[in-house]
């Protein structure tokens, strides 16, 4: 193989490793501000949107036991270099509204279907008997 394709063939995989790095941390800070939400309540998080158009967003979201966010983030971008950000749309509304189908302002379309998915992934067992019969419900 002459050098000047080597060196070509070096610098993609060193780019593409670097790509794979700024994923992970990308991945990991996510991670870390969705667990302190924790604090708030039950975490469930959700992604919606296209890859290539418009972009993904991921929506999670903390619900207290009477099924009212208390604390919701979003990450959406083009970048590994997106961060997390608060979604203040979400914050007091309860569980129920964001499942349904109208709009809320201040969602992007991605992040709406993003808490839409969040939503419904969200139970509310509150001992190991009743989440024992949800799963035999389904």
């Amino acid at each position: 193989m002459p050098a000047p394709y080597f060196f070509l063939l070096l610098a993609v995989v060193l780019g593409w490793t670097f790509q794979l790095f700024l994923t992970y941390r990308q991945s990991m800070a996510f991670n870390t501000d969705a667990r302190a939400m924790r604090r708030s309540g039950t975490v469930s998080v959700g992604a919606g949107g296209k890859r290539y158009r418009g972009g993904r967003a991921f929506v999670a979201i903390a619900v207290d036991e009477q099924g009212v966010v208390r604390d919701a983030i979003s990450l959406r971008g083009f970048t590994t270099f997106a961060r997390a950000r608060t979604l203040p749309a979400l914050i007091g509304m309860r569980v129920n509204k964001i499942r349904g189908e109208r709009d809320i302002d201040g969602l992007t379309k991605a992040q709406r279907t993003a808490a839409r998915q969040a939503a419904e992934l969200w139970r509310r067992p509150k001992n190991t008997e009743a989440r024992a019969t949800q799963e035999v419900l389904g």
